[in-house]
């Protein structure tokens, strides 16, 4: 018999070789350019979470002095299933498509607004909200444009923005603008701008109804000012036609501890329609509040009729600042953002009880092994996903809320150098994206694409 291979064979033999394989690479398409390896993605400590890309916030405003990032929010095109990172910047915010992870592309950029002609602007250290966090540091006195702050939520395809610290409105923009990309960044103008308050720390959305809530107004005709800062309630089912609603002022709220920026005020939300174990309230559009001293609980599904359910503190609680209920309604994960620096102590994540709306009860904390400030949190199944600046994402999870036990199985630190408790670093993520992809925006370095390894 010869040892000679026919060429038929050898033809055939080739043909399933080359269909079933790409010569140019043989890496999945999944697999991460810079994974978690012995505590380490490229020159980032980590646990469980994997590396894409990063982009410098030169890429992402396009301007390399005096800008710097803050909020992150995001949107999946449901017509193309691209998903895109809603970076804010102290001068705008800019878009990402990171549908491919390992190379993100800035795709557009929106600049902020102005209403100084509405809303004469005050010295920035007379905007109550410059008395808190990245406020009160030199570096945000001298930015060269724009705010510290800036928040996004997104509804029907729209992104809405605020603005602290100086008079801008709400901005509405229709992300579909986002597909006539083509190669060249989009200069994007906004298709609505909401003019009844002047600054807002942060911007509410329930997807549920349509409602957008307006947190932290300190300049406003109607609901929300120095007199009373509650929620100012926003109807944005026509979302290009934003209208005034209504709103939930209640001072009754106040700590005896709290700052007092405005009578009732409330720095940040999450509104939902309510489907936990409380059936008095069961199906009640309902916000959760951190609301400087204490956890507020309200009824708002009248706008023109709004009422407190309930509210707590604990006295070693230093600033309420932002949080996030499980997915049954049952528990409410807090972070105190000046704990660490005014009590000298680790950071903690509070764990509230909300079972009975009309008693939220402190049920204990989880303690992490840094002093790094914690800032937003918010929680995808049985994990919440913490921002907590110098430390970067802290993936806990949550199975065991009902103890108050909480165990971490993953982080990522963006800034592996320090964990020292100093408003820098992690401003936020944004967890929620189907493909298991998680955005961070990272004040002074950029936009992080990760994935963590969970089960």
């Amino acid at each position: 018999m010869s040892n000679q291979v026919s060429i038929p064979i050898l033809v055939a033999v080739l043909g399933l070789f080359f269909s079933g394989c790409d010569l140019s690479s043989s890496k999945d398409k999944n697999d991460a350019p810079f994974p978690c390896k012995n505590g380490t993605a490229l020159d980032y400590a980590c646990d469980n979470v994997d590396l894409f890309a990063h982009l410098s916030v030169f890429e992402l405003s396009g301007d390399s002095s005096g800008v710097y990032l803050n909020d992150i929010w995001g949107w999946s095109d449901p017509q193309t299933d691209k998903e895109y990172a809603l970076v804010g910047l102290t001068n705008g915010m800019s878009f990402v498509d990171i549908s491919d992870p390992e190379n993100p592309v800035v795709v557009g950029r929106l600049p902020e607004s102005n209403l100084n002609a509405k809303y004469k602007a005050l010295p920035l250290d007379q905007y109550p909200a410059c008395n808190l966090g990245l406020g009160t540091t030199a570096r945000s006195k001298s930015i060269a444009q724009g705010s510290s702050w800036r928040d996004v939520k997104v509804y029907d395809n729209h992104a809405f923005v605020v603005s602290d610290a100086q008079p801008h409105g709400m901005q509405v923009l229709d992300l579909t603008k986002l597909r006539s990309y083509d190669g060249e960044v989009l200069d994007l103008q906004q298709d609505a701008l909401y003019d009844q308050f002047g600054p807002a720390h942060n911007i509410v959305i329930n997807e549920e109804t349509g409602f957008a809530y307006a947190a932290g107004v300190t300049q406003a005709e109607i609901c929300g000012s120095r007199n009373g800062s509650g929620l100012h309630i926003i109807d944005i089912r026509d979302p290009k036609n934003p209208t005034y609603a209504g709103c939930y002022i209640d001072p009754e709220t106040d700590a005896p501890s709290s700052p007092n920026i405005a009578p009732g005020y409330i720095h940040d939300s999450q509104c939902v329609i309510y489907d936990g174990p409380d059936t008095e309230h069961r199906g009640k559009e309902v916000c959760f509040s951190s609301a400087e001293g204490n956890v507020v609980i309200a009824d708002v599904t009248d706008k023109q009729n709004t009422q407190t359910i309930g509210f707590n503190g604990v006295s070693d609680m230093y600033y309420s600042h932002q949080g996030w209920l499980t997915e049954d309604h049952s528990y409410f994960l807090m972070n105190d953002e000046n704990d660490e620096n005014n009590l000298g102590r680790e950071t903690k994540t509070y764990i509230w009880d909300v079972r009975d709306l009309q008693n939220p009860v402190f049920i204990g904390h989880y303690t992490h092994d840094t002093f790094s400030i914690d800032h937003n949190l918010y929680v995808k199944g049985k994990y919440v996903y913490e921002t907590n600046y110098n430390s970067g994402l802290q993936i806990l999870d949550i199975s065991e809320i009902e103890n108050a036990h909480l165990e971490r199985v993953a982080y990522f630190d963006t800034q592996p150098q320090t964990d020292l408790s100093s408003f820098k670093g992690t401003w936020s993520n944004y967890p929620f994206f189907e493909s298991g992809m998680v955005v961070l925006s990272d004040i002074e370095t950029g936009l992080f694409i990760v994935r963590p390894n969970l089960d």
